[in-house]
């Protein structure tokens, strides 16, 4: 702490050195605060993997069991639900989704036993639902392919989400789910085509990895803890830039390769693939919110040149105000611009899709909205006299309320330059 502070009280000096003929203590304050964030983004860098290191051995020692429903808050922040009591949230997410929903499946109004209409396979199988586990699941059997019909090429920026469980003390398929030159893999085998995935064994070892190779131990891998996350709902985000691709596993980056992806020859398909066992395992594993969009324009230029910015990255629990782990990346970007420019002000407006009635939206938009302004004020130090909130339900929708894509697409936040 001693050091972090001469090295502030260095910088400021020399600072002040060189803008003295523009020293206003206003001025000042903010390269103060400049400063601290800058140094203490390098020391959390710095420190992050040692933590994580004691962390894991520290739970290990309370429950090594897969499965286990513990899990840590260090390295986190506060997130703010509809109540204003605080959930965690990892700090060190940047993920940003993508804004232009191109697939989007729930599997909500699917029957289950069935397959869902709007995917294909090589094998079987179902709709699902998981005790005390929310919403319906697509399970992936051993042995098959299942992929969304996506019916057009993927475009070079798009990011990839879904939720994905498998269960604890039981035997399982690894899972793997990636890219591929191929466009029907029910229909053309990918072995031997170009192809891009990652890879959870199914085997003892903790760790995920990537690979071009279908053969088994060519992964390139990183140690994550496949076995505790057993037994519990796991959020998978992939972005990819041109060739660069990114994993994230709920909010921590596993992968960030800026040479591994192939623009021009992997952007025909996204699958989920159960690989073979012998003997055959007991169960497959399960994926459910598939949500395919192809990356936006960034909030900052959005705000300061069209005066608007409106982003389905935000994401809340179904019917509630309650904001998910994965809106971090995106409350910290509306965070930074209005850091950047302290004079601005906006108007934060909820928006839903048409589900429920008219005035229960209108309520939930607006809490929603309100959520979003804590969550800034609290956790980013925005001031609360810069925003104001407002929510208009169903009542301004940006597309259609008759598919999931549309659907999804209309479930936005909104901010408004004043």
């Amino acid at each position: 702490m001693k050091m972090k502070n001469y090295i502030i009280t260095a910088l400021m000096l020399f600072c002040i050195v060189a803008f003295a003929q523009n020293s206003h203590a206003q001025i000042l304050k903010k390269l103060e605060k400049k400063i601290e964030r800058k140094i203490n983004q390098r020391i959390d860098r710095k420190t992050d993997k040692t933590i994580d290191k004691g962390l894991d051995k520290v739970e290990e020692g309370i429950d090594g069991r897969p499965g286990n429903q513990t899990s840590t808050s260090a390295q986190k922040n506060k997130y703010t639900n509809d109540n204003n009591q605080a959930d965690y949230v990892s700090s060190k997410f940047d993920f940003i989704p993508g804004e232009k929903v191109l697939f989007f499946d729930d599997f909500i109004h699917e029957a289950k036993g069935d397959f869902p209409v709007r995917w294909n396979t090589n094998g079987s199988g179902e709709i699902v639902t998981i005790l005390n586990l929310k919403g319906n699941w697509l399970k992936i059997p051993d042995n098959t392919i299942s992929f969304p019909e996506l019916r057009t090429v993927l475009p070079e920026n798009f990011t990839v989400e879904f939720d994905l469980f498998y269960s604890t003390g039981i035997t399982r398929p690894p899972v793997t789910f990636g890219f591929t030159e191929v466009n029907n893999p029910a229909k053309t085998t990918i072995q031997h085509k170009k192809l891009f995935y990652f890879h959870i064994p199914a085997t003892i070892k903790d760790n995920v990895g990537y690979s071009t190779s279908l053969y088994s131990g060519r992964e390139i891998t990183q140690s994550w803890p496949a076995n505790k996350m057993a037994g519990k709902v796991i959020h998978v985000s992939i972005a990819v830039n041109k060739n660069r691709i990114r994993l994230y596993m709920d909010e921590r980056k596993i992968f960030d390769l800026p040479k591994a992806f192939d623009p021009n020859i992997l952007r025909n398909n996204f699958h989920f693939r159960a690989a073979p066992l012998i003997p055959k395992p007991n169960d497959g594993f399960y994926v459910s919110n598939l949500r395919i969009a192809e990356a936006g324009l960034d909030a900052r230029s959005q705000l300061l040149n069209n005066g608007k910015y409106s982003t389905t990255g935000i994401y809340f629990e179904t019917g509630s105000a309650n904001i998910k782990p994965q809106s971090y990346g995106m409350l910290k970007e509306i965070a930074d611009v209005l850091d950047e420019t302290p004079n601005m002000k906006v108007k934060i407006v909820g928006h839903t899709d048409s589900d429920g009635g008219m005035g229960l939206n209108i309520e939930l938009s607006r809490k929603r909205a309100a959520a979003v302004k804590t969550t800034l004020e609290k956790e980013f130090g925005i001031m609360a006299s810069r925003l104001t909130v407002d929510g208009k339900g169903a009542s301004d929708p940006a597309s259609n309320n008759t598919s999931p894509e549309g659907k999804a697409a209309n479930r936005r936040v909104e901010f408004i330059k004043m």
